[in-house]
């Protein structure tokens, strides 16, 4: 878990009690544990000494200075430290990181899903469409995609494509969506790929950050003959 430098900038005004009095109390905004590497306080442009000048509490949120000598409203205070970066922070940023690439080196695309109603004997009795809007990148099979020919799936037709963990709304216009098997994938000339199987959900702790599919051109036959 990496640490992420803070600085707040303050005055004595901020700080509990009267303008002049000692022991006044200053509250940070840091929303994890503050280190106690590399914690400095300055006041007035000094900077100011621990446990001489003030003590701290390092608190998982709100940490807490305390100025032991007297503090007025007008003097400036400015505090550096370090928090730690949640986890979910992490994991988000690496998602954020693979959906640039995405985004800037694939293409927009549809995502066409189909949903059977079954009968009470579980005939098919009718298959209903949705539409979502995408953004992948396909790419071709290379003998570098080991796991892919030992899989038995680097065959004619079929391509790897990257996506996203999730897809939001803001994205697809129609719902949250993660990619399944049996999901077809259009781009705008209305060629098509099937989702024939997914590879690899790439994890960091437990967390998805985002999918590897294999897909298959729909339309290869007609375009052998």
């Amino acid at each position: 878990m990496g640490l992420i430098p803070n600085t707040e900038n303050k005055t004595g005004s901020d700080c509990s009690g009267v303008s002049g009095a000692s022991n006044r109390v200053l509250i940070l905004a840091n929303t994890a544990e503050t280190s106690v590497a590399g914690f400095v306080v300055f006041a007035s442009g000094l900077a100011l000494g621990l446990a001489t000048e003030y003590t701290v509490v390092h608190n998982t949120t709100a940490s807490e200075i305390t100025f032991l000598n007297g503090m007025w409203d007008d003097m400036t205070i400015v505090v550096n430290y370090f928090q730690p970066s949640s986890v979910s922070t992490q994991f988000e940023k690496m998602r954020q990181d693979f959906q640039d690439i995405v985004i800037d080196n694939g293409k927009a695309v549809t995502l066409i899903r189909q949903t059977p109603t079954t009968a009470s004997m579980g005939d098919v009795t009718a298959i209903s469409e949705e539409e979502y809007a995408i953004w992948t990148s396909i790419q071709d099979i290379t003998r570098k995609d080991r796991q892919i020919h030992e899989m038995g799936l680097a065959v004619p037709g079929n391509s790897k494509a990257f996506f996203f963990h999730e897809y939001p709304d803001s994205i697809t216009g129609n719902g949250t969506l993660a990619v399944q098997v049996g999901d077809v994938i259009k781009y705008e000339d209305d060629k098509k790929w099937r989702v024939e199987q997914i590879i690899a959900q790439r994890n960091a702790d437990n967390e998805e950050i985002f999918r590897v599919g294999i897909i298959k051109k729909i339309d290869l036959d007609e375009d052998a003959t």
